[in-house]
């Protein structure tokens, strides 16, 4: 009995479950069981239709809050700063014996750093040496140059005199002494020619007469021995008139023309340079003088520069405030580490360059980098609150004061940012990095979708539309206007109200 029952409830059941499945068939009459079965190919189709494809997701449009928030990397940065910088005339070597430590107060007027002086103090007592060598110089120059103006006239005179008397004597040579040097040869030679004749003749008139006289033998041979002599003299000054007439007429009458002929021309051109190089040397030595003024009074120049590099060098600070090593770009030291290896014993420090900064830590504000792509939501007046980094849990007001037009680097531009500071933020100082929360936009009842809703038209780039939902549920293309934009979320003008539903993602189907 017992088994019956359980029977005819587990085929009511398979009945049941079989009537509610639409995938199995109808119970089979006897009739039907031996026939082959047919089954309509819509409803297989439709059926694998439903099967395939599933129901695209959906959104339902909401309206609530939205805001644009803006999270930048800042740094702290005094508003009074005053850079410390070796800025000489002429001097280049800054040895460093000692410097202040890098974070210490000072005074206005307190020394900053200890350099040597041994060099520079050396140098100067060197050109002061060779000040004093050059002012007696000068002075032997100007002595020289007065000398030189009073005989400049006299030497002109006197090689023009030279080259008028060396023309005369030319002129007078040529005309009157060479001819009668040529005849005083002529004369002389005749002298001796006649010498010789006279004292032949004598010999033999003497001799003549002596064979005539009854004068001794012994007084007739000295007095023939005279005329002989003297005959044989003057026949030696004959043929000596005779070798100086050659000679006169063959080398020395010209020579002494040639003599007389260059003379008379050089003293002619010994006129003609003075009368160019005289002036010029007159000329050159006053420029002498002036240069040596000059190269005195550089040197003038020089030991003032000296003497005003070396009182630059008692480094003192200009105001007072807190060291910074190094120099500040952007409200960063980022060369503080070297700056410090500088300014240590032994080290040297560079002309120009920045080695210290004084800060005034107050007041003080946050200069914050701004990524080019968050340009367009940051302006003058945006504001925010800075979360310093050192002090998390410490939350200062903001305010945008100004962001720089033209970009500090690739694709970032500078902002400057003023917070309050009240008592919680004594510890703050210049330099600590701090992160700025900014909220450029915000709206309280905004309808805003996904971004991956929203599509742009393939001929109109300013055009935007989603799928919107119908009574059916079937999805048409809906333009809307966009507002503003973030990753998640996008807001939506117009072309849409709370409660509408669109697709999810854009249909695949056209």
């Amino acid at each position: 009995m017992k088994r019956c029952i359980c029977r005819s409830a587990l085929c009511l059941l398979v009945l049941a479950l079989l009537a509610g499945n639409p995938g199995f068939a109808a119970a089979e009459t006897p009739e039907e069981a031996g026939k082959p079965k047919k089954v309509s190919q819509a409803k297989q189709t439709a059926e694998t239709k439903q099967t395939e494809e599933p129901k695209p997701p959906t959104h339902t449009v909401e309206k609530g809050p939205f805001k644009i928030q803006i999270k930048l990397d800042g740094v702290f940065e005094g508003q009074t700063m005053t850079e410390v910088v070796l800025r000489p005339k002429t001097w280049s070597d800054f040895s460093v014996l000692g410097a202040v430590e890098h974070g210490a107060r000072v005074n206005r007027g307190d020394l900053l750093v200890t350099l040597d002086l041994e060099k520079i103090d050396k140098a100067i007592a060197d050109l002061r040496t060779q000040q004093k060598l050059a002012d007696l110089a000068l002075k032997q120059a100007q002595q020289q140059l007065q000398l030189l103006g009073k005989s400049t006239p006299l030497d002109l005179q006197a090689s023009q005199r030279a080259g008028r008397v060396a023309k005369e004597d030319s002129k007078f040579y040529f005309k009157v002494g060479r001819p009668l040097a040529l005849k005083s040869a002529h004369h002389m030679l005749e002298r001796a020619r006649q010498r010789v004749e006279y004292e032949e003749e004598e010999l033999r008139q003497l001799e003549k007469m002596y064979k005539a006289d009854d004068l001794t033998e012994e007084t007739e041979e000295i007095i023939l021995k005279r005329a002989r002599n003297s005959l044989e003299q003057a026949k030696f000054y004959l043929e000596s008139a005779k070798i100086g007439h050659d000679r006169a007429l063959k080398f020395e009458l010209p020579r002494r023309d040639e003599s007389v002929k260059e003379s008379a021309q050089r003293c002619d051109l010994q006129w003609n340079k003075a009368k160019v190089a005289l002036p010029l040397a007159l000329r050159k030595q006053r420029l002498e003088l002036e240069k040596m003024k000059i190269k005195r009074a550089r040197s003038e120049e020089k030991l003032k520069k000296l003497l005003a590099d070396r009182a630059a060098m008692i480094v003192k600070a200009p105001a007072a405030g807190v060291v910074y090593y190094g120099k500040c770009t952007r409200g960063k030291f980022s060369s503080a580490d070297s700056k410090a290896n500088d300014l240590r014993r032994g080290g040297s420090l560079s002309a120009g360059e920045v080695f210290m900064t004084i800060v005034k830590s107050r007041p003080m504000h946050v200069r914050a980098t701004i990524p080019e792509k968050q340009l367009q939501y940051v302006r003058a007046g945006s504001k925010g609150i800075v979360q310093p980094t050192g002090y998390p849990d410490l939350k200062l007001t903001a305010i945008v004061d100004r962001v720089a037009p033209v970009p500090v680097s690739s694709g970032k531009f500078d902002a400057r940012i003023t917070v309050e500071l009240d008592r919680k933020a004594e510890d703050l100082m210049p330099g600590m990095t701090c992160k700025v929360k900014l909220v450029p936009y915000l709206k309280k009842h905004a309808i805003t979708v996904p971004p991956k809703c929203v599509s742009t038209d393939e001929l109109d780039d300013q055009k935007h539309y989603v799928y919107l939902l119908d009574k059916d549920g079937k999805p048409k293309k809906q333009y809307v206007t966009v507002g503003k934009r973030t990753d998640k979320k996008v807001e939506i003008l117009k072309g849409l109200s709370e409660g509408d539903k669109i697709l999810l993602e854009r249909s695949k189907k056209k």
